[in-house]
């Protein structure tokens, strides 16, 4: 596997077709078939289906574009931070986010920032929750967007904002009909939601134990395209956030809210009690409450 296959196929997922494909990379119909069936065999999974609409992506090859995505921006990454570096004046602040979070901030918070730190270049990364704290704690980064709950003994943490826990229901599913969804209605409904990496992952599972129902939990995974694409088929419910759901939706799914109103997602921007942070650090921090303070009500509201 390399990075022009991975190129490739990403081509491919976008366009449903190996000819419009082979024609944008100006390469043959049949090299790209055979680089496709070369990274089925390497990876031992059917990609693609054929029918009348084109290529069809299987669950497989949607689980590969989340990774292809992050595998060919690290490449790219490479080059940019090699460019940068010959830049003495330019300092990059690595960041670390939950889920959802920059999505929600939208690419003016970025645009903004820069603006007003022209010698800082950021890099965010959306990680599982665990890991970032353990990082913090390791003084491995200096700040990271987190949910709560957090450890106010060993962080400081600024509010940033809060998400609303939401379903992703196929319109086929009877639950679709409803205007709310209490935990009783997903009694034995298989889900998707996101791993037991994030925080979140507990704290949903503890509100349906508490309201007498063991959830049916059929994949837990770090890929939101996933747990949507689990409703979008109907093969079950997707347990996503507000902000993200609203993003992705179509003609075969609707969103829906929990009954539960105080399943939510809040986010706090942490750093470890005591640290001395970097200049960089001060700046990302007190630029991040200040431009929610003025912007946060134009941001995304469900």
């Amino acid at each position: 596997m390399n990075k022009r296959q991975l190129q490739y196929f990403l081509d491919v997922m976008e366009t449903h077709s190996i000819k419009k494909s082979a024609e944008k990379n100006m390469i043959s119909s049949q090299g790209l078939s055979k680089m496709i069936k070369d990274l089925e065999k390497e990876l031992n999974v059917t990609l693609f289906t054929r029918s009348s609409h084109g290529l069809n992506p299987t669950i497989h090859a949607i689980s590969l574009k989340h990774s292809a995505d992050i595998i060919i921006q690290e490449y790219e990454n490479i080059h940019l931070n090699l460019f940068l570096q010959k830049k003495e004046s330019l300092t990059t602040l690595r960041v670390l986010s939950t889920y959802g979070m920059l999505k929600y901030l939208t690419m003016d918070f970025i645009v903004d920032f820069y603006a007003s730190n022209p010698l800082i270049r950021l890099n965010i990364v959306e990680y599982p929750d665990n890991p970032i704290i353990s990082m913090l704690r390791e003084e491995q980064i200096e700040l990271a967007f987190l949910p709560a709950p957090i450890d106010n003994t060993g962080f400081d943490a600024s509010y940033c904002s809060t998400h609303n826990h939401c379903l992703i229901i196929n319109k086929q599913n009877k639950l679709s009909k409803k205007a709310e969804i209490e935990y009783e209605d997903l009694k034995n409904v298989p889900l998707a939601i996101k791993g037991r990496e994030y925080i979140p992952y507990s704290n949903n599972i503890n509100r349906f134990l508490k309201n007498g129902v063991t959830p049916d939990i059929m994949l837990e995974t770090s890929d939101d395209h996933l747990i949507h694409e689990i409703a979008k088929r109907n093969l079950g419910i997707g347990v996503s956030l507000d902000c993200i759901a609203f993003d992705d939706l179509n003609d075969d799914i609707v969103m829906r809210p929990f009954a539960d109103k105080n399943n939510v997602k809040d986010v706090f921007l942490v750093t470890k009690k005591g640290k001395k942070l970097s200049k960089e650090a001060l700046a990302f921090r007190n630029f991040t409450q200040d431009w929610l303070g003025s912007h946060r009500s134009q941001l995304f509201k469900w």
